[in-house]
């Protein structure tokens, strides 16, 4: 019977990496960003730990940490950054490069600055380095809901609507409460608009979104790095112990696939750090990735990738290959009605609206096509 590999594990002994020694990035603004960035997001079971794990982290040599309000533990990440500057770890918190988020039920404008405010006072800061709006739509969900929820207010994407949320993020920028600004989970046609409709100084310098081995969205990524939008990703070891509702029978694990495994046992590493090596050098080591561990043995392992090339250009190649566009995130407990239960419409732009007046026309022909539909369909 194979033994069973403890997930928690806390182990002082086990060396720091020189931050100075990790792979950085140039934002459109000039400033670097080192491409490793530890997660906090916290998929319940390891809620419990994120405090300990978030220091460690931070002993072991990252120095980016990637927050956001809906992961409901800003407070205890910001226990972790003192704990770390009370033990010599780091000698403030403005050397790390902290990653923030907007959260959707926060995107009313004038909510947007009290919940920077919040988020400044829980991680005992004065300033976010990068300050994300997490989703393009103002949907919430219940904390820990199951997959069938459904807000009956959500909408789509509304440009109008979008771009008063985004005035007031880019006056948090111009206030210096925060230095860069970005987007999460942008597709194509959500940011051509953004970037029609805004100056220089008001462009998003990153969009968070998800890729890993089997979903790497290489053409979405090409397109925002050609418009200076790098692209930081998260679920990049496939969040094997992500919550319920984001698990299905299509999914695929990136870190049990045959050439993850071949790969990993070439070089003699673990699939984890293949898949990490894969996408810290990909795309000429453009970008960046999101990785949360509670082992210290792992979390090292995982930063080290930034700081070597693990990976052969052929090994990379050969990972390149393996995309199977397995989206692990489908965002359905984001669903408005007139996406009548389609996931795929969060993410395939057909239901993008520039105004509030023009996707009230659209809900209005909807809901008469729906009712006509619902009287005459065959129920047998």
């Amino acid at each position: 019977m194979p033994q069973k590999i403890e997930q928690v594990c806390f182990d002082q002994s086990i060396q720091p990496i020189d931050p100075a020694a990790v792979h950085q990035v140039k934002l459109a603004s000039d400033r670097m960003m080192p491409v490793a960035a530890y997660g906090t997001f916290h998929s319940d079971w390891a809620q419990n730990y994120m405090e300990e794990a978030t220091a460690e982290a931070i002993r072991l040599g990252w120095r980016h940490i990637d927050t956001a309000r809906a992961y409901e533990n800003e407070e205890v990440v910001g226990e972790a950054i003192r704990r770390s500057i009370k033990a010599g770890h780091i000698a403030a918190a403005d050397d790390l490069f902290i990653t923030g988020k907007l959260w959707n039920g926060h995107m009313n404008p004038r909510d947007v600055a009290p919940a920077c405010e919040a988020t400044l006072k829980a991680l005992g800061v004065d300033q976010i380095d990068l300050y994300l709006n997490h989703w393009p739509w103002p949907n919430v969900h219940t904390p820990g809901c199951a997959g069938e929820h459904r807000n009956p207010d959500a909408v789509p994407y509304i440009h109008e609507a979008f771009m008063e949320t985004w005035g007031e993020i880019v006056k948090l920028k111009k206030a210096g409460k925060v230095v860069d600004i970005g987007t999460s989970n942008h597709t194509e046609a959500t940011m051509k608009l953004l970037l029609r409709d805004v100056v220089e100084e008001e462009r998003p310098v990153c969009n968070q979104m998800e890729m890993h081995p089997l979903m790497q969205q290489t053409e979405l990524r090409r397109y925002f790095e050609s418009e200076g939008v790098v692209c930081n990703g998260y679920m990049s070891l496939g969040s094997p112990n992500r919550p319920g509702r984001d698990t299905f029978k299509e999914h695929r694990a990136d870190m049990l696939d045959p050439t993850v495994q071949a790969i990993a046992a070439e070089l003699g590493a673990s699939p984890a750090k293949v898949a990490l090596a894969w996408a810290a050098q990909r795309e000429n080591k453009s970008g960046g990735f999101v990785a949360m561990a509670t082992r210290s043995d792992w979390i090292r392992d995982n930063l080290s990738v930034a700081t070597e090339d693990l990976l052969s250009p052929e090994q990379l190649q050969r990972l390149c290959g393996i995309d199977a566009n397995n989206r692990l995130i489908w965002g359905q407990v984001f669903l408005w009605p007139e996406a009548d239960g389609d996931w795929r419409i969060l993410w395939d732009d057909s239901q993008v609206f520039e105004t509030r007046e023009g996707y009230a026309k659209f809900k209005a022909s909807w809901e008469a096509h729906n009712k006509v539909q619902q009287e005459t369909t065959f129920k047998g």
